[in-house]
């Protein structure tokens, strides 16, 4: 009985310890802040979607600041950017919303774009 307690308290206390080093994870389906690499590649692509959304009937935005950036896995990649954009005026706080589905692109609904800037309309596009 004796060595029954001494193992369950052996193991309840290697259970913490591990516990307590373990990294952080996501949960799943969360979205994950980018940095490094990653938010390089993403504001490319972000560079690259508002200048092809200026090309057809959309406005002209310019990046100022990226303010913050995330990405999620679901049916292809949805990457979420907190930016400051100017279209030649004062800069204002948009959120700008990519869902990337590079199988569908032979369908032109390979990308959504959404931008959402305060006391504007939504600019919702696919390509």
């Amino acid at each position: 009985m004796q060595a029954v307690k001494v193992i369950f308290v052996l193991s309840l206390t290697l259970a913490v310890a591990s516990a307590r080093y373990k990294p952080r994870r996501l949960p799943l389906g969360a979205p994950k802040p980018l940095e490094g690499d990653d938010l390089a590649k993403a504001n490319e692509l972000l560079t690259a979607t508002l200048a092809k959304l200026a090309t057809g009937d959309g406005p002209n935005y310019e990046v100022v600041n990226v303010i913050s950036a995330s990405s999620k896995l679901v049916a292809g990649t949805l990457y979420k950017f907190q930016v400051e954009l100017s279209n030649g005026s004062d800069p204002k706080e948009c959120t700008v919303t990519i869902w990337d589905r590079p199988w569908l692109l032979e369908k032109n609904q390979g990308t959504n774009v959404k931008v959402l800037c305060k006391d504007e309309a939504e600019i919702d596009t696919t390509w």
